[in-house]
């Protein structure tokens, strides 16, 4: 029974090592938030006792770092989106008020205006509004999901505790806590465990998120209905299923053709008439595609939103993002190779393999050799701080 039990310890040992190696580097680097540190830190012991096989400390560690990498990239993505959303806004907005006192300049006479100007100016200004909704509906849209996010978050932790409620306290851990840990989240499962009112909270706030989303759909369908009437007529969309549309829109570009072949002078400025047309079937394909992109990143706000809001208050510097990601990236590669290793040299002494885990993080050409000097001396700490505890 001991020696089956000082190998099983001797496993985890050999396995510690490289789970510590990996936080020392990653709090050294802040790759981890402060929370989701303390959190991995406050776990540590837990996960060296209570793992084994599938569920163990270096998987758990390698889920933690690469859902990270997954969300810097997910949030980096809403911060392009929203802003290029706004900036495409005011770029619109500005062409329109140039077009404006161009139209002003050129005193188009009333035959010319009743043809063209006049509407094409009108369906100019309706489209600047539906692209300021927009805009403005979007920053809405995102709110609602921060604050869906949240609600999620305390839904799925007051699930959790109650689940944990009825395991702990069914048991003897649950009438004698081990640690302060233990204790600490004992009284936190305790004071969660009714979580109707979570439930109903994240209910009220999808369903807000839901009305939202289809107010966008329903805005963008308008958009491109009026993007179909600026197109030749040939180009124009068939749609396979019935899309209620709200307002009629006038024709502008038949109007357009037609208002040529009367109007001399609208063939000197066609080239410039016809970038405002094309500027108004740019901008509905790149919302569209501005619009799926963003849900498919608001996604993942769900799933961590503390993080999300943690990366949200912090200003980084672009390269410093870039940094960011590119060490994640490497220290799960080293993760995924050191776990490897552990199980195919299990044989190995714990100073053998100490050695081995050395020569792996200083190979060369390795996918972590950009990080492997500052692994090696989180190694050292991590040896340090093992050979210490009592």
């Amino acid at each position: 029974m001991d020696q089956i039990g000082n190998t099983s310890i001797g496993t985890k040992q050999k396995e510690m090592l490289i789970v510590m190696t990996a936080l020392l580097y990653t709090e050294q680097n802040n790759l981890l938030s402060q929370s989701q540190m303390r959190d991995a830190k406050q776990s540590l012991q837990a996960l060296f006792l209570r793992t084994s096989g599938e569920e163990t400390m270096l998987r758990k560690l390698i889920e933690i770092l690469r859902f990270n990498e997954e969300m810097h990239t997910a949030f980096s993505d809403l911060s392009k989106i929203s802003t290029r959303i706004q900036s495409s806004t005011e770029i619109i907005a500005r062409k329109v008020s140039y077009l404006r006192s161009y139209f002003d300049r050129l005193k188009v006479t009333p035959q010319e205006s009743a043809d063209f100007f006049t509407p094409f100016m009108n369906f100019t200004h309706q489209f600047l509004l539906k692209v300021k909704t927009f805009n403005t509906s979007m920053s809405e849209f995102l709110e609602i999901k921060e604050v869906e996010s949240r609600r999620a978050n305390e839904y799925r932790i007051a699930k959790e505790a109650s689940v944990r409620l009825k395991k702990r306290l069914a048991g003897t851990l649950g009438n004698d806590p081990q640690s302060e840990i233990e204790s600490t989240i004992k009284d936190e499962v305790i004071q969660t465990f009714d979580h109707a009112e979570a439930k109903n909270n994240l209910s009220m706030v999808q369903r807000e998120a839901r009305l939202k989303e289809r107010e966008i759909e329903e805005l963008l369908e308008e958009i491109n209905a009026m993007c179909q009437q600026a197109m030749n007529p040939t180009m124009r969309e068939v749609k396979d299923r019935d899309v209620l549309i709200k307002e009629e829109y006038d024709d502008v570009f038949t109007l357009f053709v037609s208002a040529l072949k009367k109007h001399r002078r609208l063939g000197k400025i066609k080239d410039f008439l016809m970038d405002y047309f094309k500027l108004y079937q740019r901008a509905y394909g790149m919302f569209r595609l501005d619009f799926n992109s963003f849900k498919k990143a608001v996604a993942m706000m769900a799933t961590n939103s503390q993080q999300y809001f943690e990366d949200k208050n912090e200003d980084y510097d672009l390269r410093e993002k870039r940094d960011k990601l590119n060490k994640l990236e490497a220290v799960i590669n080293f993760l995924e190779v050191a776990a490897n290793m552990v199980r195919e040299e299990s044989e190995l002494n714990y100073q053998k393999l100490s050695k081995k885990l050395s020569e792996l993080i200083d190979k060369p050409e390795s996918n972590w050799r950009e990080i492997s000097q500052d692994l090696l001396v989180a190694k050292v700490s991590a040896e340090a701080e093992m050979s210490t505890t009592i």
